[in-house]
Parts: C-alpha cells; sequence; structure tokens
C-alpha cells in the first residue's frame, strides 16, 4: 500500500492534475493481482470507497475473484432495504474515506481525494454509481431512481442523466431513461454510450422532436446496421447532414459503414449508391472496394462504373477491378471480383469486444463475473 499512499499525497499535492483516481484504481489492481492488496486492504484501506467499487469492474479472474467478495460485503450491508441501497449510491460520489467507513456510516478522516473532483476518472466509463445501480436488486434500483423528496429526487435526476453515459448499464437505469421520467438530455446520453444495445436505440428513436438522438445513433460507435439504416432515413433528404455524420463514424468505423450497406433493403440501390458517394475520401480503399461490391449485387454494373469515375475524376485513378470491368463493357461478375480480396477490419478486435458488452440481456445482470 505504499505506492497507494505516495500516489494520494502526490493528487493532494497537485490538485490540478487529471486522473488521480484512475491512477489510484490502476495501483489497486496491480496490487490485487501481485498479492500485495488483499480484500481486507481493498475494504478497510483503499480510499476513496468509490476506487473500490470500481475494481468490481474487472473481469480477469484473480481481481474478478476480490471483487465478489467486496460486492458480497456491499449487498450483505444493504440487503432489500431500498433506502440503504439509495443512501450508498448516492454517497459512492462523494464520499472520501473507505468502502467499510461507507458502509458502516463511520467517518474517516485518513489522506484521501475527493470523488467528485473534476477529471478525477480519465479514459475509465465503469462509474461506480452505475456499477452500486447494477448490484442492486432490481426494485431497490427503481426506488433510488424514482422515490426521495423533492430536492432528492432533483439531485437523484441530474446523476442518473449522467449515469446513462457510463456502465454499466442496468435495466432500471434503461428503463428509467426511456419512461417519461427520464429527461432529454439523459436520453442522448443513453443515445450516445458507446454499449447502449441495439433494441434500446431503436426505442430511442422512436422519441418525437429529438433529432440529437438520430444523430447520435448514426454517429454511434458500434450500433449494428439495421439501427444505423433506420437513423439516417431520418435525414435521407438532407445530403449534408448524412455527409457530417459518415465524417464522423468513418473516422474509426470502416466495418460500421459496411454492415450499415449491408442493412440497407435490396430495392433501396439508392440509398446504398448516395450512402458511398456522401462517404467520399473518408472511405479507406478496402472499404470503397467493399462498398462497391454491395453495390454491384444490387444494381447495374454501370452505376458503379459512373459512381467510381466520379471518384477518381480519371480512368487511370479507378478502382482497378471496376475500370477493367468498364473497359470490357461488361457487367459480368463485378460483386464477385471486387470481393476476391475480402475486407479485413483494423478494429476487429475492438469491436468484438464491444459487442459483447453490448448484449441486451446484461440489462437484466450487468456484471455476470460477479455472481
Amino acid at each position: 500500500m505504499a505506492d497507494y499512499h505516495r500516489a494520494i499525497s502526490h493528487f493532494q499535492n497537485h490538485p490540478g492534475r487529471a486522473g488521480g483516481l484512475t491512477h489510484l484504481r490502476t495501483l489497486t489492481i496491480r496490487g490485487v493481482r501481485a498479492g500485495t492488496i488483499s480484500p481486507h486492504e481493498v475494504l478497510f484501506r483503499v480510499r476513496p470507497a468509490a476506487v473500490a467499487v470500481s475494481i468490481l469492474a474487472e473481469r480477469e479472474r484473480q481481481v474478478a475473484d476480490v471483487g465478489k467478495l467486496i460486492a458480497a460485503r456491499i449487498t450483505a450491508a444493504a440487503g432489500t432495504d431500498p433506502e440503504r441501497w439509495s443512501t450508498l449510491i448516492d454517497r459512492v460520489e462523494s464520499w472520501t474515506g473507505s468502502l467499510l467507513s461507507m458502509l458502516t456510516d463511520d467517518a474517516d478522516a485518513r489522506p484521501s481525494l475527493p470523488p467528485s473532483r473534476p477529471n478525477a476518472w480519465t479514459g475509465h466509463l465503469w462509474r461506480p454509481a452505475n456499477i452500486l445501480l447494477a448490484l442492486a436488486p432490481a426494485e431497490c434500483a427503481r426506488h433510488f431512481l424514482t422515490a426521495g423528496a423533492v430536492g432528492t429526487a432533483v439531485r437523484r435526476a441530474g446523476l442518473a442523466q449522467r449515469m446513462a453515459a457510463f456502465v454499466p448499464l442496468s435495466r432500471a437505469l434503461v428503463e428509467h431513461t426511456l419512461s417519461s421520467r427520464g429527461s432529454g438530455r439523459a436520453r442522448l446520453s443513453l443515445a450516445a454510450n458507446a454499449f447502449t444495445p441495439d433494441a434500446v436505440l431503436a426505442e430511442l428513436l422512436r422519441w418525437v422532436g429529438e433529432p440529437a438522438i438520430a444523430t447520435a445513433v448514426r454517429e454511434h460507435d458500434f450500433a449494428g446496421g439495421a439501427v444505423r439504416y433506420e437513423a439516417f432515413q431520418a435525414v435521407r433528404e438532407r445530403p449534408e447532414a448524412i455527409r457530417r455524420s459518415l465524417a464522423v463514424l468513418l473516422e474509426y468505423g470502416q466495418q460500421q459503414f459496411l454492415d450499415l450497406l449491408a442493412a440497407v433493403p435490396e430495392d433501396d440501390a439508392v440509398g446504398i449508391h448516395m450512402l458511398i458517394k456522401l462517404a467520399g475520401d473518408a472511405l479507406d480503399p478496402d472499404t470503397r472496394r467493399a462498398a462497391y461490391a454491395r453495390l454491384a449485387e444490387v444494381c447495374e454494373a454501370e452505376a458503379v462504373w459512373t459512381l467510381d469515375l466520379a471518384y477518381a475524376g480519371s480512368l487511370e485513378a479507378m478502382e482497378p477491378r471496376v475500370r477493367a470491368s468498364m473497359a470490357a463493357g461488361s457487367a459480368g461478375s463485378l460483386a464477385e471480383s471486387l470481393r476476391t480480396e475480402p475486407f479485413r477490419d483494423p478494429y476487429q478486435g475492438v469491436n468484438v469486444a464491444a459487442a459483447a458488452m453490448r448484449r441486451a440481456d446484461l440489462l437484466g445482470r450487468p456484471l455476470p463475473w460477479l455472481r
């Protein structure tokens, strides 16, 4: 724990430095892995409590085993008391003492960092309040989101709005955000959350008068093709809006663009053509070739020829397979020819991991490795 205490002292002496809690979390996980920080120390000595709660997000077995013990201690302390769970969820955002002191309502004046300090967490989406809400029994989670005196309810509504942008997402939080109790900002945060399941994104798109939600779904990091296509349909007659969203999507989402094209109905060749055309230079060469193959599957080869010629500006600069097909004056099997060199997703590992985290069934059991 010596490194941990030195880190607390460092960030206390440099209050403007970002990432204090993220660094403390990293040190805690490193110590748990190495066996130099025991479950007892996570409970009694790690401060603030938010850091101890945050390790419950770790799935690595050695850390998850400690996480199970910590989760069991939390659930034993709160039981099935809705008010007790609500107090803990509220408190973890501001409590500077250890997790045990938070669970037992004991003062802990030992050196710590304020968890509410701006930029205390960096590069970390697992919010401690979300974790506690996910641990709570369903009726207790709903109580936190819907009950309380006026001042408490207003404060919790603000917290719920912020929680919608983080993980884990739980069914109670999603249902609250989608209900009339949820705010427009909370729904937008949920739509922009990289780990919101497609079924929830589709539900969000049904909210009338909230066009920013459709923009968030169009530009979503990991949304499936079908729900993204639905969001693009909302601006089908606005090419500039489509172009802007494609530019954002294609910064890292070449595979997602191809998934979008695959979701366009085969009788909507115009839609596929428009998306490829408006994507412009944002398409990588491999993505462009695969996109042309998709277009060739649903319409005559002439559409691919003219589209690529207009993009390239000259015959010499055209995609070689498209140019060869055009020179021969024969459509042949243009789609098959374009697919001879398969598309390779440069972010396949990230996309596969994200898909596993975005499963809709996880809303009912957000932390399965702790069960």
